[in-house]
């Protein structure tokens, strides 16, 4: 009988890895408060002698249905979602998740950083060159803004349709079907790991909340929608590289970004090939809530792509 109890009250979606400790610790606090008044106003009543008792009794009840439910005041989840600052997440280690970025910032083949993979950042080696051209020479070293869809319509990969919409060309997408399938059934992802920035070695993968994280020689390298998705990043970048004469220039970031960006025109699944829908819909952890875009799989349910949207866009 005592079993079946727990088992109705407890509540696993706000319990275990996904407790929301600020919630817990608020709901602590109130359980504390509220025996601590319980047994004072006992005690103004004239009961002292059942203040302590009843008191400690309120708190165990408190603490453990806080510890099978996730909270003691109803509603407690919801409100934190909705209301409880970002910095107080924060200090807890519960900082909203965002969409997956691809590969992470500051990645490139041979563990090198910067905006060019393989690309040098020397200064110049006359000192008086240093302070000659002021700003204007500040302005010329910035980096050129990547733009995806320009480089998707030079390498071929889209092409405008259905008015303003862009829509892959048949031959890539033909191609880009074809080395997803390489990709998939292939035991070594080293040359596609190279054409995409990235050095070559044993890649593991580890779900890591609604991310699909990718490590190479146990050095983390980025995080995905899903492995359909990285596969299909894999098969973009292999057949960009040979479109794309400046492809070796980009950093492995920039890579990334492109592809992510390729990935938004999918029409069939590359794991499943099953057709592809878009939409959106709200992602939540133990804390927080976000509406997203997203690109998933009909049949085997794979997300493959993924952007936060603002609330306001989605009601417009």
């Amino acid at each position: 009988m005592l079993g079946s109890l727990v088992t109705r009250l407890r509540r696993p979606e706000y319990t275990g890895e996904n407790r929301c400790l600020p919630c817990t610790v608020l709901n602590v606090g109130i359980a504390s408060a509220g025996a601590t008044l319980l047994g004072a106003w006992l005690v103004a009543a004239g009961y002292e002698t059942a203040a302590a008792g009843v008191a400690t009794a309120v708190l165990v009840v408190s603490l453990a249905t806080i510890w099978l439910r996730g909270y003691l005041v109803p509603g407690t989840p919801t409100l934190t979602k909705r209301h409880l600052p970002a910095p107080v997440l924060a200090a807890f280690g519960k900082t909203p998740d965002g969409s997956p970025e691809g590969i992470a910032a500051g990645v490139d083949a041979g563990g090198e950083t910067g905006s060019a993979a393989g690309g040098e950042t020397a200064g110049p080696s006359d000192p008086a060159e240093a302070t000659e051209g002021g700003a204007a020479g500040a302005a010329e070293a910035e980096p050129e803004r990547l733009d995806p869809e320009a480089l998707l319509e030079r390498a071929g990969a889209i092409e405008p349709c259905r008015g303003d919409d862009r829509c892959l060309t048949d031959d890539f997408e033909r191609a880009w079907r074809e080395e997803v399938d390489a990709v998939r059934d292939g035991d070594d992802l080293g040359a596609w790991l190279e054409r995409f920035g990235l050095d070559d070695g044993e890649v593991t993968t580890k779900a890591v909340g609604n991310s699909f994280a990718v490590s190479v020689d146990g050095g983390r390298v980025g995080s995905w929608e899903s492995r359909a998705a990285f596969h299909a990043d894999l098969a973009g970048a292999a057949l960009l590289g040979d479109r794309l004469p400046d492809w070796e220039s980009l950093s492995a970031r920039d890579r990334g970004q492109v592809c992510n960006g390729l990935r938004i025109f999918l029409e069939t699944c590359p794991d499943c090939d099953s057709p592809v829908s878009f939409g959106t819909e709200t992602v939540e952890s133990c804390c927080t809530s976000r509406t997203v875009a997203a690109v998933t799989c009909d049949d085997c349910g794979a997300r493959v792509f993924e952007s936060p949207v603002d609330d306001g866009e989605v009601a417009a």
